[in-house]
């Protein structure tokens, strides 16, 4: 099968949740001996045009193809179907004016020209049949993320004990307020992280008394199984994706006014500083066996297979 990978990501990312995505799911495809496997990369090879990312791609497939971009594009190409991943509908819910409108207009053309589209959560899909009820149902596969290896407890990590935050802090959703919140009621140091290595947030992860995650709303939640694999209890919102994604022992709070969801989360900090959290801690490596990038892998390529063996086959 022949696979056109489009990095466009890369152009607007390096080190966020999409780009780790699509890393993974690159990394595995190169080595796929089943795969033919070309790219399309404006880091390292081809000169990205003005507005690049809204624009069909300056290129010619050899078809039968399949085309799979990073973010939000496709090929028109005859003879070539196009495959998006869907991560998100933030865009939909917090993002308002000129950005909001350029967005949904990439992402409702996107939609309209492929011939399966890929969710990274069962909450994703739901979004995405609420705001699109017109897509095909039939046509959308699940694919949960995985969590990397480079995750994982560190036998020689010291407990700080400080609250941990991963993510955009300037992001409303993403409610850093509410952590803040709960580091003032509980007195404990908190610590935000953004833009680090894996190396980096392991360390954090095994340093920190539990990762606070209040966000309203996620695709996925990548960080709640980096923190559980890596050993750290994850305290969250009960929220879009989390539910999915912490397993059925996991720490979470109610959706209500940021007072009431801090007060909630500071209340389950002064327990976990009260008592072992050897159970916790199990549970959240277990639970994190669950998802594999190898998994995820295998996922998005039957949705490759079954588009080529329908069409040609």
């Amino acid at each position: 099968m022949k696979v056109v990978f489009d990095n466009i990501i890369y152009t607007l990312q390096r080190f966020g949740g999409i780009s780790v995505v699509w890393n993974e799911l690159l990394s595995r495809a190169r080595k796929d001996k089943d795969l033919q496997v070309s790219e399309l990369d404006y880091v390292n090879r081809m000169k990205p045009r003005l507005m690049e990312r809204y624009r069909f791609p300056d290129y010619k497939a050899e078809t039968p193809a399949i085309f799979h971009s990073s973010y939000f594009r496709v090929l028109p190409q005859k003879g070539v179907f196009n495959v998006t991943t869907v991560h998100d509908l933030t865009y939909h819910f917090y993002r308002r004016g000129l950005p909001k409108a350029v967005h949904l207009w990439e992402e409702e053309r996107a939609l309209r020209f492929s011939e399966a589209v890929v969710c990274i959560s069962e909450n994703t899909k739901r979004d995405l049949l609420h705001f699109y009820p017109w897509y095909p149902e039939e046509k959308i596969t699940i694919a949960y993320n995985g969590v990397s290896d480079a995750f994982y407890p560190m036998k020689s990590a010291e407990k700080k004990g400080f609250l941990l935050f991963v993510g955009n802090s300037t992001a409303e959703y993403k409610r850093y307020d509410v952590a803040q919140a709960v580091s003032r009621l509980t007195g404990i140091e908190l610590v935000t992280a953004s833009n680090v290595t894996r190396e980096e947030l392991n360390q954090l992860y095994n340093e920190a008394l539990c990762l606070l995650y209040p966000s309203d709303y996620e695709g996925f939640g990548l960080p709640v199984l980096e923190a559980q694999k890596a050993g750290c209890p994850v305290i969250a919102q009960r929220a879009s994706s989390i539910p999915e994604v912490i397993g059925p022992n996991g720490l979470m709070v109610a959706h209500s006014t940021p007072e009431r969801m801090a007060e909630e989360m500071a209340e389950i900090v002064r327990e976990l500083q009260s008592r072992p959290t050897t159970d916790i801690v199990a549970d959240g490596i277990e639970n994190a066996k669950r998802f594999s990038w190898d998994k995820s892998y295998e996922q998005v390529k039957k949705v490759y297979e079954n588009i080529y063996y329908h069409h040609y086959l």
